[in-house]
């Protein structure tokens, strides 16, 4: 009975501070996704589908999303991977709680993705092309299911993209620049799994960035 008690009192301590793990120190305003997320997370702790080394490997990926947000500076490269790589784990190891709590901590995690948008990708005061590009590829990763080469292309073409005014290079090889990074974009988008509103809106930022590609023009996402 002695072991049981000790092992609930962890799991509690450690769903209440999994959720604090996604607060930026500057957080102050009451994040209702949060709140649901930790009360879920007990819940699911006292409903015991949910076990102390799920919890522990949840709070690193948590830490990790938190470091990434602090650290974001502007004008440095774009980043996606490391957020991509903590989201992908937590994924899985929602995906391996026990029903019922699975799908709501799921749903739960979806929330509180779309509630921490990154301070760096889009840093310009005023929205521009580019910026908002980099904060729908941003969404896009993080609410579906690209592999790791994918995100690696997609970070790479932004990272071209941010490079392009500043390589000193003439027009014309900026242009061809811009065309190969608009189409890498397009052709990751297209064989990425990638909800369908995330899609379109990236293809409907591509199509604002300038010259279009070989293809004369960028077709509409899939339904």
């Amino acid at each position: 009975m002695t072991r049981i008690l000790r092992t609930l009192s962890l799991s509690m301590v450690l769903a209440a501070q999994l959720p604090l793990a996604f607060a930026a120190p500057q957080d102050a305003a009451a994040n209702p996704a949060k709140d649901k997320f930790q009360a879920d997370i007990k819940a699911a702790v006292l409903n015991g589908s949910i076990t102390i080394p799920q919890l522990k490997e949840l709070q690193a990926n948590a830490e990790i999303l938190k470091a990434y947000k602090a650290n974001q500076t502007p004008g440095a490269p774009v980043d996606l991977l490391t957020p991509w790589g903590a989201v992908s784990k937590m994924k899985a190891v929602m995906a391996s709680v026990k029903q019922p709590d699975r799908d709501t901590l799921e749903q739960d995690l979806q929330l509180m993705m779309a509630s921490k948008q990154p301070t760096a990708v889009s840093t310009e005061a005023a929205p521009n092309p580019g910026a908002k590009l980099g904060k729908d590829i941003f969404t896009a990763v993080m609410h579906g299911n690209p592999t790791q080469a994918q995100v690696q292309t997609l970070q790479d073409s932004l990272n071209g993209l941010k490079s392009i005014k500043t390589s000193g290079e003439g027009k014309l090889q900026q242009f061809m620049a811009l065309k190969k990074a608009k189409s890498d974009i397009e052709q990751t988008m297209d064989a990425g799994e990638f909800r369908p509103q995330d899609r379109q809106a990236v293809l409907n930022d591509l199509n604002s960035l300038g010259p279009q590609g070989g293809g004369g023009g960028l077709r509409g996402g899939r339904s």
